[in-house]
């Protein structure tokens, strides 16, 4: 049964930072990913020209930054900031921390002295020399300054910060992660409150002058009238031909209608009316329908709608929410067939990247000599064959969205390289171009493989597996989840319905053989399970009745009373299995691609089967 969804908007947040702070930032944002979107820009903040972009492509409700960045975006910008301002309990905490390391620190804040700071003096016994900037420069200036005093540490912003780790100088940020909860919080109720007051303006606006709905109000006597773009334009208002209207305008009636029939412009209306007081005295609000309205187009349904019942994907789909948030790289295992493309779409719906393109390569189909044109698209003349004109890679399509990365295990390790310089670079070459390009998506890779073991055996670099392992969802294959199959059975089922134009119904299939389907263990997954409906809806199209659908199920899908029949005994099992795979290679001539395909297999599981009983 459909719901619906009543949760608030989820808000845009553009924070700005540098270092330190985006990472401090960075590990709290996935606590808020339901009530709002992030994205996070590493970078001082010079100009309003080096950050039109990012707020003109991500259109965020409010920003968050602090110390010198805030101030500046307070001063530059109209739309709110919020600035992550130090606690006294974080001015103590970095304190005594860097009293464990140094006996003199040189604390550089912002805007205003501490007061805390001579009390912390005599507390830590430590000599504390606090400087304050009001800019970037300064904050610089004043680290120059201050270096070379020996055995010191650093407590300050994440410039100072890392300023100080250039130099092998001890630091400590000033911030908490609780500050940054704060902040984020505060961010959040500031971005409702903006968002409220802007989509009441904008519900105004849209209600006189784009709304198709005739409307207007008028005071008891019918003195006062104010009309919409839509009243005006379909009532003849401009015209003043109103005639029509008095008997709305000028009511005799003591009470006036709240639901009627009238005829204005020679057109027939229903009209609904409203009664709102104001001052004590009221205003009646007139709504016109068109007695014929014209249908309209019923939507589209998704073609990729993940439909689940079980707490297994319900954990997988609380990941997706937290890790679509941040920016960072996601990796997705799962067996082959689990679903791993629809949950790296769910990661796309649900971040900041939402509103650019999702972009799949399947990283096993692509020859190596291609991969680099594929990914960072080429100029025209760029190699032999290569299209006139140029063309646009997929890291172009991708921007402002999506790049899937699909089996990533399956890259030679000279594509690794190329994928991982441009992971840590976020930057790209076109093929036979000499200008670097900048990209801005979310990348989002996916294996049936474990790359830690991979690396272990030379066949995947450790760095990319680093660089890719931001964050991990892991797929539960669907015999872990049986509640989930009847309900991918009915999206199944409805569709091959459709489109084989069956006259039996969802209900009256799943009634026959979800028994049988629940009981198996899908060595193919949600693939498997798909292959196997298909099978049935094809194979029951000359049926009278449904009478015989067990019985054509054992023969189009014998797998499934085999692993039931011998559940007791695997090692029968296994061995009737194998068999199967044995009639099957004679029945198609040993065409692999036409028996993985019967089956419900995956060419890689058909492989290792066949290999299992030397029959590659």
């Amino acid at each position: 049964m459909n719901k619906v969804n009543t949760k608030p908007q989820a808000v845009r947040i553009l924070i700005f930072g540098h270092k330190e702070f985006s990472q401090l930032m960075t590990s709290v944002l996935p606590e808020f990913g339901g009530q709002a979107k992030f994205k996070l820009f590493d970078a001082i903040v010079g100009s309003v020209s080096e950050i039109d972009e990012h707020i003109s492509s991500f259109l965020p409700d409010v920003i968050v930054s602090a110390g010198s960045n805030a101030a500046y975006l307070k001063s530059a910008l109209d739309l709110p900031v919020v600035s992550l301002d130090c606690s006294v309990i974080d001015i103590i905490s970095a304190l005594k921390r860097a009293a464990q390391v140094a006996r003199k620190i040189v604390m550089i804040n912002f805007a205003e002295a501490s007061p805390v700071v001579p009390v912390l003096e005599a507390a830590l016994n430590v000599t504390v020399q606090e400087e304050i900037y009001t800019t970037a420069e300064q904050a610089r200036e004043l680290f120059q300054l201050t270096r070379q005093q020996p055995n010191i540490a650093y407590v300050g912003a994440s410039l100072v910060c890392g300023l100080a780790t250039q130099h092998g100088i001890p630091s400590f940020l000033l911030y908490s992660a609780d500050s940054c909860r704060q902040t984020i919080a505060s961010a959040i109720r500031i971005a409702n409150e903006q968002l409220v007051t802007n989509q009441g303006a904008a519900l105004t606006n849209w209600l006189l002058k784009q709304s198709k709905t005739p409307i207007f109000m008028t005071d008891e006597d019918g003195q006062s009238i104010i009309f919409n773009q839509a009243a005006r334009h379909d009532l003849g208002v401009e015209n003043d031909n109103c005639s029509d209207l008095e008997s709305l305008i000028h009511s005799e009636e003591i009470t006036r209608p709240t639901d009627g029939e009238c005829r204005i412009q020679g057109i027939d209306w229903w009209f609904h009316q409203d009664c709102v007081m104001t001052k004590g005295k009221p205003l009646y609000i007139y709504q016109l329908y068109r007695k014929k309205p014209k249908p309209e187009k019923a939507k589209a349904s998704s073609r990729h709608k993940l439909v689940f019942e079980s707490s297994a994907i319900q954990k997988v789909m609380q990941q997706v929410r937290a890790f679509s948030s941040s920016p960072s790289n996601v990796l997705i295992y799962g067996e082959s067939g689990t679903g791993k493309e629809l949950i790296a779409r769910s990661v796309h719906a649900a971040s900041p990247f939402s509103e650019g393109h999702f972009v799949a390569l399947n990283c096993s189909s692509i020859p190596t000599e291609l991969f680099e044109g594929e990914l960072f698209g080429h100029r025209d003349g760029a190699y032999t064959g290569a299209k006139r004109g140029g063309r646009k890679g997929l890291i172009e399509e991708a921007q402002d969205g999506v790049l899937f990365l699909d089996e990533i295990s399956e890259l030679a390790l000279d594509q690794q390289s190329k994928l991982l310089r441009f992971l840590q670079e976020r930057h790209y070459r076109p093929l036979g171009s000499n200008e670097e390009k900048p990209a801005n998506l979310k990348v989002v890779a996916a294996s049936n493989k474990e790359l830690k073991q991979l690396v272990v055996e030379g066949k995947f670099r450790e760095d990319l597996f680093f660089r890719l392992n931001v964050f991990n969802i892991d797929i539960p294959p669907l015999r872990e989840r049986p509640e989930d199959i009847s309900s991918i059975a009915q999206q199944k089922l409805f569709r091959f319905i459709s489109s084989y134009q069956s006259q039996f119904t969802v209900d009256e299939i799943l009634t026959e053989i979800l028994g049988d389907l629940v009981s198996y263990s899908w060595p193919g997954n949600v693939r498997e399970l798909e292959n196997v409906l298909e099978r049935v809806i094809a194979s029951i199209q000359m049926a009278e009745d449904l009478s015989k659908i067990k019985h054509i199920l054992q023969e189009i899908s014998p797998e499934l009373f085999l692993e039931t029949t011998f559940n007791n005994d695997q090692a029968l099992v296994r061995k009737k299995e194998l068999q199967l795979v044995v009639d099957t290679m004679h029945r198609f001539n040993g065409d692999k691609q036409q028996v993985a395909q019967y089956l419900g297999l995956s060419q890689t599981t058909l492989w290792r089967r066949l290999k299992h009983i030397n029959l590659k």
